[in-house]
């Protein structure tokens, strides 16, 4: 097996790992965040679906420049690490929260911060495995994505049955940990930038292409 292979090989089981818990971080606290607003906190339906429409809304308005940003860096390792640190960050500081504004203000930043991981994981992968092997790519990393929910689920449940919601958060940093190892773990050198950005393959070397730029925003 060539230097090559091995590398690509090596970004292929951590991109299985970055999907599995990036699972639980991707989306926040997700519906844990109602159950935790409504029975720790003692809030109001009305209150806690208002936060949960203000956060939804976050999402969807950072859908666009989270792409664009993605397109646009070679750094794209760092921005999932630095989305994930956001989103742990907003979730984690939710029991010092008690009131509306600063809870509605960290679920928004959470929100925009997690849709940059599916650009990004999705450029990752074309960057590394290709336009040929792309399809199949995302395939597994649906499988992976869904197992960690999965499991995920199951160990929040559990973990809530027995401790409490509260014990959600802990299960979240340590799904916030597993990921940030996993990303780090995506060898730089095995993305190609360009292929990532939707550029044709220049490995493949085709000179009709060669001159290709890339979209605006």
């Amino acid at each position: 097996m060539s230097q090559d292979e091995t590398i690509t090989r090596r970004a292929g089981h951590a991109l299985d790992a970055a999907n599995f818990f990036l699972a639980d971080v991707r989306d926040g606290l997700g519906p844990y965040l109602a159950i935790y607003l409504l029975t720790e906190q003692k809030w109001d339906e009305a209150a806690i679906g208002l936060v949960m429409s203000l956060a939804t809304i976050a999402g969807i308005v950072a859908q666009t420049p989270a792409g664009a940003m993605v397109d646009a860096t070679r750094a794209k390792r760092l921005i999932m690490i630095a989305a994930a640190l956001i989103v742990t960050a907003a979730s984690l500081l939710l029991p010092l929260m008690a009131s509306f504004w600063p809870v509605a203000i960290s679920q928004s930043i959470a929100h925009a911060a997690g849709v940059i991981f599916a650009p990004a994981i999705a450029a990752v992968s074309l960057g590394v495995f290709g336009v040929s092997a792309f399809t199949a790519r995302i395939g597994r990393n649906e499988t992976f994505n869904h197992a960690g929910n999965a499991v995920g689920a199951v160990i929040a449940g559990a973990a809530a049955y027995a401790l409490g919601p509260s014990a959600v958060f802990y299960l979240m940093a340590l799904m916030s940990v597993g990921s940030l190892i996993s990303v780090l773990a995506i060898p730089a050198r095995a993305i190609d930038h360009e292929v990532a950005r939707g550029l044709s393959d220049r490995k493949a070397g085709d000179a009709e292409t060669r001159d290709e730029q890339p979209s605006g925003l």
